[in-house]
Order: C-alpha cells, then structure tokens, then sequence
C-alpha cells in the first residue's frame, strides 16, 4: 500500500511538474512570438528613418521639417526601446521559481507589447507623413 501510495504521489509530482514548465513555455512562446512580430518591422523603421532624413534635409518648409524631426525621434525611441528590452531579456530564467517565472515573463510579455504598440504607432505615423510630403 505504502509503494503504491508513494508511486501515485511521484506521478501527480512528475505531472506537476510538466504542467508548470508547460505554462512556462506557452508564456515564452507568447513572449517571443511578439517580439518575432515586432522584428518584422524593423526593415520599414529604417526606411521610414531613411526618408524623413532625407524630408529634413530637402523640405524648405520649416513646419514640415519640425514634424519630420519629431517623427524621427519617436522612430528612434521605440527601436531604442526594442533594443534595450532585447539586451535585458533573459529567456532562461534558471534558478528561480515557477512563480517567479510566471510573473516574470508575464511582465515582459506586457513590455514587449507595449514596445509593439509603440512601433507600430511610430511607423504608421512616420509611413503617412512620408506619402503626404514625398512630393512636395
């Protein structure tokens, strides 16, 4: 009986512990996922800081170059942003808790988000801009 009982415990702790680092993957996953989706996007924030840099060295309208200049710095911020969230992530999390984990990649799932909002916000702005005073 105590063989049996113990063997039974040993199990529910083994699926325990599956189901934990489970959890812990699917947040990963989560959390990288965005990321993959916020890389996508780097491509178009070099071309759209390419071309608002050429707006302000071309455009004699002072207004336009103003705008241009502040669209530029939000560009550079949020990838300023993804870089840093990159340089500080730490995908292994070894030697902490499930807990700890859990929240952990929880916070950097809501950062990296952010940093998606924030880019795409920069490049469909800075995207706009640029067709409306490509030509003038």
């Amino acid at each position: 009986m105590k063989k049996t009982i113990t063997a039974v415990l040993i199990c529910f702790a083994m699926l325990s512990c599956t189901d934990t680092k489970k959890q812990e993957k699917d947040l990963l996953d989560q959390v990288i996922k965005t990321h993959d989706k916020v890389m996508s996007k780097d491509e178009l924030i070099m071309i759209n800081k390419m071309q608002l840099d050429t707006l302000v060295k071309t455009i004699k309208d002072p207004a336009i170059k103003t705008e241009a200049t502040v669209l530029q710095s939000q560009l550079e911020a949020a990838d300023v942003k993804m870089e840093n969230w990159m340089h500080n992530f730490d995908a292994e999390n070894k030697n902490k808790s499930h807990d700890q984990i859990m929240a952990y990649l929880a916070d950097q799932k809501k950062q990296i988000e952010g940093i998606d909002k924030q880019l795409s916000t920069a490049v469909e702005s800075s995207g706009k801009f640029i067709k409306q005073n490509k030509t003038k």
